[in-house]
């Protein structure tokens, strides 16, 4: 099977968009070349490491002239499984190189027990799993850490907004961003629609949150290139000023709705109706139970917890 590999800019090339053979959507691995060492962002699902491989194998001899060797880092932007899974496969084919993560995410790559668990729980069985990452294969960062592939330097972002071991990576040389989900989902690309703000329990935070976008504006990037649906965002500024204000919105929204005591339904369908007025792209079939907040929806059930935080008055809804 040919694989689609795409030079998006100068030395960064998007492969897929590949299956994840699970319930997550297809996503598009990147791989950055450096004069030196390459790093793999976001390695995506176990599921989809054989097709990955196979890409990076037979562009051997040929535009990318690739050695696994070469592969010094796989940088996933948070250890959600569909974003790391594919890790452990990856490790034994690239010798040399290592998984970057948040350092919060560490110990759970290293003893992984409960990170399989919690997925199973909200996906059900047959969901991605990782085996434990030895330690010697694994490097740390907090943000602001800058990983030089020669001639082309990565710049680690913490961007807590989404998890709080979620960081972002910008490609100084041609000003690309990397967010992971801290520029929210996008269900559509074809539509040219806006993102939607990912709203996840149980640590979300809007200001963190905020702050995370604010601090993703400063870099001035060029272009976004997203995990999922085979994305390129060429109005990063926009994008990023509407997940600001669409997460705004979500929390009056919500703690209006929780002030007036009405059910979780009620509040999830006037998050849908805002996100429809404003051009957000939603999942087809499930809009008023994903933005009510049902298991794997990524509603404002965040939301809800954020606001009882911060106002203990406050109660969950029905």
């Amino acid at each position: 099977m040919l694989l689609p590999i795409t030079q998006v800019v100068e030395g960064i090339f998007k492969i897929g968009p590949l299956d994840t053979h699970c319930r997550t959507p297809w996503t598009s691995p990147h791989l950055v070349m450096g004069e030196e060492r390459a790093a793999i962002l976001e390695p995506g699902e176990d599921g989809q490491a054989a097709d990955l491989l196979q890409a990076l194998r037979s562009t051997a001899s040929g535009e990318l002239a690739m050695d696994l060797k070469r592969i010094a880092y796989l940088i996933p932007t948070h250890i959600h499984l569909h974003h790391v899974a594919g890790a452990n496969v990856l490790l034994g084919e690239c010798p040399n190189a290592k998984v970057v993560v948040h350092w919060r995410g560490a110990p759970h790559l290293m003893e992984p027990t409960r990170l399989n668990e919690s997925t199973s729980q909200v996906w059900g069985e047959g969901c991605p799993q990782i085996d434990p990452i030895p330690e010697d294969r694994i490097m740390t960062v907090s943000g602001g850490e800058v990983i030089d592939l020669g001639g082309r330097q990565l710049e680690i972002i913490e961007t807590t907004g989404h998890a709080p071991h979620h960081i972002s990576i910008f490609d100084r040389l041609t000003r690309t961003l990397f967010p992971g989900d801290a520029a929210g989902a996008l269900y559509d690309p074809h539509k040219n629609a806006r993102s939607r703000p990912d709203i996840l329990p149980p640590l979300f935070d809007v200001e963190k949150a905020v702050a995370s976008v604010r601090r993703l504006r400063a870099l001035n990037p060029a272009l976004i290139l997203r995990f999922g649906y085979n994305c390129v965002d060429y109005s990063p500024d926009k994008t990023l000023e509407w997940v600001e204000k669409d997460i705004r919105a979500v929390e009056r929204i919500c703690r209006e709705g929780m002030q007036q005591k009405i059910s979780s339904a009620e509040i999830g369908q006037r998050v849908v109706d805002y996100y429809k007025s404003v051009g957000v792209a939603l999942p087809s079939g499930e809009d008023v139970q994903r933005e009510a907040g049902m298991p794997g929806g990524g509603g404002p059930i965040g939301m809800y917890r954020y606001l009882i935080r911060e106002d203990p008055s406050l109660e969950m809804p029905r």
